[in-house]
């Protein structure tokens, strides 16, 4: 059972603390704020720019293991067998002319899983959103929808388990580069990203050691507004309470280890789940296509009549697992290459693609070309991160490289992510070093 040293606000005072480190990142996400980089909710651009969403949280949360026993350990990712009953599920994408098949108008919220009527009034208790099971309050609901993705963002080795919902008869758009050059604004990189309705609730849970510590509902509330709430689990794994909208860290027990955790501001959330990037960090077509409990997601999406059109096929390749984790192994004969791309796709392309203004000239999105990245034999825009040498990619030298630099540290001026993690990614540091190694020219 885990201990949390949090569970009442009568002892929030002695027991959650706002970091150092919060601080710091919070002048620098002010920065941001006074640039106009980013918004704290979608707005109604998102539909001119195809607004949609994803995985109920990207970076938002972090958790630093301060004593461990081992890698984390959890439960079977939740996936497969048919919902029954309720509405189909969606996922989520952008950046195209493109929306959801409910993407104008006001929304009025139906039944359970949905978005609430007031975006600052959040139902308090998870059990009353509808979205887990009456009978097990640690699974999804029957008519949520599960999935899984290949190359999962990194969320400071929490193990994480996935759902979406729909409403009833409304669909998800795929972008179509290919039939529909128009909707890709930003090229044909973005060939298969999906675009919600209004009205999609995506739901993530995140374990260690089979103790649920945050559930986040990632909601698509009406077609100006995405918001994100994050849900703090009690010590009997009974109930989940929505936290304020501000950064906590709480430290928690799992039995096996203390582990440091970051509950983000609903803020926070949007500054990764930006308009720019879609508001989404994860479904979309080559996200799915994987094999769970015997049937590929996406036949199985399709099979429920989620999407407003067939897909082509045959479906677009797979984002390869860039290393073993809870999602699984990189497939056999995976490059360097194919593994750090689809790594910084996931982890990185949200912000730094090709219409990201937070980013520069930097495209990490798969697909794009070493050359068209804009980051080979290139000077940073923001400095060396305390590198002698540098540019943002040296050829067969990751330590002259910016992006493996960023990755590497957890110094806050430096750190990229800058917000949403607090433990380095060892394995997708040494994914990239190994991809960059690799390079011999920016050709």
């Amino acid at each position: 059972m885990s201990k949390f040293k949090a569970v009442s606000r009568a002892t929030l005072s002695a027991t959650v603390t706002v970091t150092a480190r919060a601080n710091t990142r919070h002048a620098l996400l002010a920065s941001l704020a006074v640039s106009c980089l980013f918004a704290c909710s979608s707005t109604a651009s998102d539909v001119a720019a195809g607004s949609g969403g994803a995985s109920t949280s990207g970076g938002g949360s972090g958790g630093a293991v301060t004593s461990t026993s081992g890698a984390p350990s959890g439960g079977a990712l939740l996936a497969g067998g048919s919902p029954s009953g309720g509405a189909p599920a969606a996922g989520g994408s952008a950046g195209s002319t493109a929306a959801g098949s409910s993407g104008a108008g006001g929304y009025v919220p139906s039944g359970p899983c949905s978005p609430p009527l007031d975006i600052k009034q959040p139902l308090e208790k998870l059990s009353a959103t509808g979205c887990m099971s009456a009978s097990d309050p640690r699974k999804l609901a029957d008519f949520v929808i599960p999935y899984d993705v290949n190359s999962p963002l990194w969320s400071d080795g929490a193990l994480k388990t996935r759902g979406m919902v729909i409403p009833q008869g409304q669909k998800i758009h795929v972008l179509n580069c290919t039939a529909n050059s128009a909707e890709c604004l930003y090229g044909p990189e973005d060939d298969g990203r999906w675009v919600f309705p209004v009205g999609t609730v995506l739901v993530k849970n995140f374990i260690f050691d089979d103790k649920f510590v945050e559930t986040r509902l990632f909601v698509h509330r009406d077609s100006k507004t995405w918001v994100g709430y994050g849900y703090q689990w009690n010590e009997e794994q009974t109930e989940a309470t929505v936290v304020p909208d501000e950064d906590r860290t709480v430290m928690f027990d799992t039995g096996q280890r203390q582990v440091s955790w970051t509950y983000p501001s609903r803020y926070n959330c949007m500054l990764c789940h930006n308009k720019l990037g879609g508001s989404s960090l994860g479904p979309e077509t080559r996200q799915l296509n994987r094999t769970v409990n015997g049937e590929n997601l996406l036949e199985k999406l399709e099979r429920l009549s989620v999407f407003d059109a067939p897909l082509p096929k045959p479906y677009l390749s797979a984002l390869p697992t860039p290393y073993d984790s809870f999602e699984g192994k990189p497939p056999a004969g995976a490059s360097n290459e194919d593994l750090a791309r689809s790594y910084l796709h996931a982890n990185c392309a949200f912000c730094h693609r090709a219409d990201g203004s937070n980013s520069g000239t930097l495209d990490l999105r798969y697909g794009v070309t070493l050359a068209n990245t804009n980051a080979c034999n290139t000077q940073p825009m923001k400095g060396g991160a305390g590198l002698s040498t540098f540019t943002l990619l040296t050829p067969g030298k990751p330590m002259e490289s910016v992006i493996w630099a960023r990755m590497q540290t957890l110094d806050d001026k430096n750190r990229m992510p800058q917000i949403g993690t607090y433990v380095v990614d060892q394995p997708g540091v040494k994914v990239v070093s190994d991809w960059i190694t690799s390079i011999q020219s920016c050709q």
